[in-house]
């Protein structure tokens, strides 16, 4: 009788314990896209680089990147992400040169579409519901002269990648300045970055630095605290599989960053646009192979892609839609846009591709242009 009692008691016991409920957080990783290739306007010559930078203008403008980022923006809404990693977001601006005339210069309709602020207009579309937390700027080329139908402007062009909160969530900027000094704004660029010849005329330098970043909060959602990476790899250049290599340099000069910055107790998530797919293969250099970003993160530093944690087999294609967004079913065919995380989940859920079909085209339904030449990715993690 008293072993029955005591059994009774434990079993009592053990049913009143209530399993720990999971910490979860939902976050989300957006190329926004700035809307053309400036591939050819960086590789353009003086003779060339004025009709080159022009017609990449226009390709922005044909874009329509405020209507492109209403519909971002109706993505984050919906899927309510606490943290959201946004890469490309530019900021093309105008000035007359001497005076502004009614339908010429800025104005020409051809190319006056082109200049947005895409960080302004997509708080905007958010309607106060989401806040810019911190930024780490990567192109910043004020006053290029240029001549658009025989008048005079000065084109001004930034590039920024952004992390925003839901407003309800408190967050601080991570200090990176012991690793990358006084910046005037948060976050780093790589010490591995592409140099081209610039086609500039001076007071700009001979060559043009094509810098990549990264950027980072420190975050405390339902109880967990957090450091969330937000970062932009190298692309790929098809054909030059040495220039590979600046990306590879890139994910192992953040790896070991936040190796040596991140404090214990602190679970890291990265996320972007890392430009490397699961299947890509090592790159050759100096006799030797070379981890890709994505062999470095997963099997190299230990991260959990969230992706491969979610249930089913979507394969979670984020790249690439057409340049002009035209193309009318979809044409992603490699997943590049990456949730990483050092302490795996134990559960990953409603991990989806967003902005990926018809039906998020902008108007008129169906016909309309693609939100971004990538998918973003949105995925609530469990720990």
């Amino acid at each position: 009788m008293k072993r029955l009692l005591g059994l009774s008691l434990v079993l009592l016991l053990l049913g009143s314990v209530q399993p720990a409920e999971a910490e979860e957080i939902r976050v989300m990783t957006q190329n926004q896209y700035l809307g053309a290739d400036l591939t050819p306007v960086l590789l353009a010559d003086p003779e060339t680089f004025n009709d080159a930078a022009v017609e990449a203008l226009r390709q922005i403008a044909a874009n329509k990147p405020t209507e492109r980022i209403m519909a971002q923006a109706k993505e984050i809404l919906k899927g309510s992400p606490a943290l959201v990693g946004l890469q490309e977001v530019y900021w093309f601006y105008c000035f007359d040169d001497p005076s502004p005339v009614s339908g010429q210069g800025c104005d020409d309709p051809s190319i006056r579409g082109a200049f947005v602020n895409h960080l302004q207009e997509t708080l905007d579309a958010l309607n106060g519901e989401y806040v810019a937390q911190a930024l780490v700027t990567n192109l910043n080329l004020p006053g290029i002269p240029l001549t658009v139908n025989g008048s005079k402007v000065l084109v001004g062009v930034l590039d920024r990648d952004v992390i925003l909160t839901r407003k309800d969530i408190q967050a601080t900027p991570v200090d990176f300045t012991a690793v990358c000094g006084i910046r005037p704004d948060d976050g780093c660029n790589y010490k591995f970055a592409l140099e081209v010849p610039s086609p500039l005329p001076p007071p700009y330098p001979p060559t043009i630095r094509v810098e990549r970043g990264f950027v980072g909060i420190d975050v405390t959602v339902d109880g967990k605290s957090y450091r969330f990476i937000n970062t932009h790899l190298e692309q790929k250049y098809t054909g030059s599989p040495g220039l590979l290599l600046f990306q590879a340099f890139q994910a192992m000069e953040l790896i070991q960053i936040l190796q040596a910055t991140t404090p214990p107790g602190v679970s890291l998530l990265v996320v972007g646009d890392t430009n490397s797919s699961p299947t890509d293969l090592p790159i050759p250099f100096d006799g030797e192979m070379v981890p890709t970003p994505y062999q470095q993160f997963v099997y190299g530093a230990g991260y959990a892609d969230a992706w491969e944690l979610r249930p089913g087999s979507v394969l979670g294609m984020t790249c690439c839609q057409l340049a002009d967004l035209s193309n009318h079913k979809s044409a992603l065919y490699e997943r590049v846009d990456m949730l990483f995380s050092l302490e795996p989940p134990v559960g990953v859920k409603q991990a989806r591709v967003v902005g990926a079909t018809v039906s998020d085209k902008t108007r008129p339904p169906g016909r309309g242009l693609w939100p971004s030449d990538h998918g973003a990715v949105i995925a609530e993690l469990e720990f």
